[in-house]
């Protein structure tokens, strides 16, 4: 396969957002120095369980701090003093979601005596498909491989997708070293019978113009049209077993409290509190400690304090617990820098609400309240029974588009031919629900899975929408109004224009592509509420190419590495959905170079 003949590659403007809108996470002893000077201190946690700031003066005084985000909310508490014990290792990673897994054992690997802190008793399991350039996977199995020339395309791409408020040195480093980390990524599941696939559905076509970068791991024999089992829920056990057989000392049920700092402001150590009987624990890190802890979905008092743009538009916010900015804190009270920007993250146009929901508090996270159909490019109306905008393209557009309007939702809106439309439709990486070739075709939630038949697509998405009460059934586009509580008339004559641009194969009102103008006729008509589900934040600590955490000037805080959605840079504004796996693939790519240059004092081996 010639990646170079791509039409994806062909021009700088072609990027993925515009391609989309066209077209579509021993011994009591006394404390070491920690420098006096309470400026050096850090008092927080590990993943999830921060000294949060309730004060409500967050959110209801006016600040008089000249930053963008407010101060108040980040003041330091006081210095740990009454140590139980202390250890000693070379490094410690805080958080076992991704990011930390990956931290933890390459350490390990490169010889480094590691600590290993999590608060709660297993490793994380979130998300599953990394994205990585140039893996010996992609180039020896599928034939997929970059010219310098057209990496640099991806990159700028990316950049674009961020209006070049992200940090074009740290895409660029993924880009150049993400292939190298895939490789050490597969031979380490090797190990332990774990397999990696790489994704090629859509590759050649010109419905997304998608690079093949989607890396996922399965364990079983892989199934062409699935469902199958892959992702982290297979992929970070086996990290641990890793961890356990090179002699990794796990500090989970345990909380990071407090980074240690010494006269200069590096990062010697960091304290913990053992969740049990709440003693305190002072790990000594001879070369570094790694923040791993997954960002502040969970926190919208946080969120608040940092001026989120999403946060009061939030729906669901599964993923978001145990999130609660705790890396992020214990950074910024060692004098790291957070980006400035300070909107989007990783969300997904997918949750469903009741009518009576009030968007943004308090915040859902049930499965019931996810309609993984949500990413379908079906007619889209608001709460005036209004068409408002293109229905194609990236979740992220669609989310921002629907937010704007009264309430902060919008109703997805589709027929009895929903079957035929979904395989037109032909959408891809999450928000895939029909199975096809060349993907992964896995299960991405209990039950949820790209299906090969009608009967399974009912299965699976429809009949669970319907029991739940939020996917609304009707015989006419009349009673689907009144079960939906928009205006009839107005609904009506939205549906019959938007049936009319169908049959004429051309959208003049927003510019949809032909092959998504599915119409809207046939009943029973179908009807649903969707919001903002928010995956994850990611905009964090300001980090360098070495990954170490930097301040206002850009200097680095020497002993200091953040990864993951603890860190930023790479992101803003919104996630290249396109670029399936992109953030896990940022993480699990800047978390092996954390460790390399912890321990060896360089990213390269």
């Amino acid at each position: 396969m010639d990646v170079s003949r791509r039409k994806f590659l062909k021009g700088a403007a072609a990027t993925a957002a515009t391609v989309a809108i066209g077209g579509v996470m021993a011994g009591c002893t006394k404390a070491a120095d920690t420098g006096q000077d309470t400026n050096n201190k850090a008092n927080g946690n590990g993943n999830g369980n921060a000294n949060v700031n309730t004060n409500s003066s967050v959110s209801n005084e006016v600040s008089t701090s000249t930053r963008w985000y407010d101060e108040r909310y980040f003041a330091k508490p006081s210095p740990i003093t009454d140590i139980d014990e202390t250890v000693d290792v070379d490094v410690v990673v805080v958080g076992a979601g991704n990011g930390g897994c990956i931290s933890a054992v390459s350490a390990a690997d490169l010889g480094a005596s590691v600590a290993w802190v999590e608060q709660t008793p297993n490793v994380v399991t979130f998300a599953g498909e990394i994205a990585a350039i140039n893996s010996k996977v992609a180039k020896e199995k599928f034939g997929v491989s970059y010219t310098e020339e057209e990496r640099n395309k991806i990159v700028n791409d990316i950049c674009r997708y961020a209006s070049y408020e992200n940090d074009q040195r740290l895409v660029k480093l993924w880009a150049e070293n993400s292939g190298r980390t895939m490789d050490w990524f597969v031979d380490m599941m090797a190990a332990k019978g774990v397999k990696m696939f790489l994704e090629t559905d859509l590759f050649d076509t010109d419905i997304y113009n998608s690079p093949a970068v989607t890396h996922t791991v399965h364990r079983d024999e892989f199934i062409e049209m699935g469902p199958n089992q892959m992702g982290s829920q297979i992929a970070n056990p086996v990290w641990e077993e890793h961890a356990e057989d090179m002699g990794v000392q796990k500090f989970f049920q345990h909380t990071a409290k407090q980074l240690i700092q010494d006269s200069s402001g590096k990062v010697t150590g960091i304290i913990v509190q053992r969740n049990s009987d709440e003693k305190y624990i002072q790990i000594n890190a001879a070369k570094g400690v790694i923040l791993a802890t997954g960002g502040y979905s969970g926190n919208p008092e946080m969120m608040a304090a940092l001026r989120y743009r999403c946060k009061d538009s939030i729906v669901n916010n599964l993923g978001g617990a145990g999130r609660n900015g705790d890396g992020i804190k214990l950074a910024m009270w060692a004098g790291a820098a957070i980006d400035r920007n300070h909107g989007g993250g990783v969300a997904f146009n997918r949750a469903a609400l009741d009518l009576d929901h009030h968007t943004g508090e308090p915040y859902s996270s049930g499965l019931d309240d996810i309609w993984w159909a949500g990413s379908q490019p079906w007619l889209k109306v608001n709460t005036r029974g209004e068409r408002f905008m293109n229905e194609d393209g990236p979740y992220d557009f669609q989310i921002f588009g629907g937010v704007t309007q009264p309430k902060n939702f919008w109703f997805q809106i589709f027929d009895s031919n929903y079957w035929e439309d979904v395989n037109a439709f032909h959408t891809t990486i999450c928000g895939r629900v029909v199975a096809a070739k060349g993907a992964r075709n896995s299960e991405v939630l209990p039950g949820v899975f790209p299906c090969k038949t009608k009967e399974e697509f009912e299965q699976a998405f429809l009949n669970p929408g319907l029991e739940s009460g939020r996917l609304k059934q009707a015989d006419s586009l009349e009673d689907l109004a009144k079960q939906l509580g928009i205006p009839e008339d107005t609904f009506l004559d939205t549906v019959e224009r938007y049936n009319q641009l169908a049959a004429n194969g051309y959208d003049s009102d927003f510019g949809k592509a032909a092959r998504n103008l599915r119409p809207v006729e046939k009943g029973p008509f179908y009807g649903i509420a969707l919001g903002n589900w928010l995956l994850c934040t990611f905009n964090g600590v300001r980090i360098n190419t070495d990954m170490q955490a930097v301040n206002e000037e850009g200097d680095a805080i020497d002993g200091l590495y953040v990864v993951g959605n603890d860190s930023g840079g790479f992101f803003a504004n919104s996630y290249p959905q396109y670029y399936g796996g992109l953030a896990q693939g940022r993480t699990s790519c800047f978390a092996r170079l954390a460790a390399l240059h912890a321990v060896t004092g360089s990213i390269y081996e």
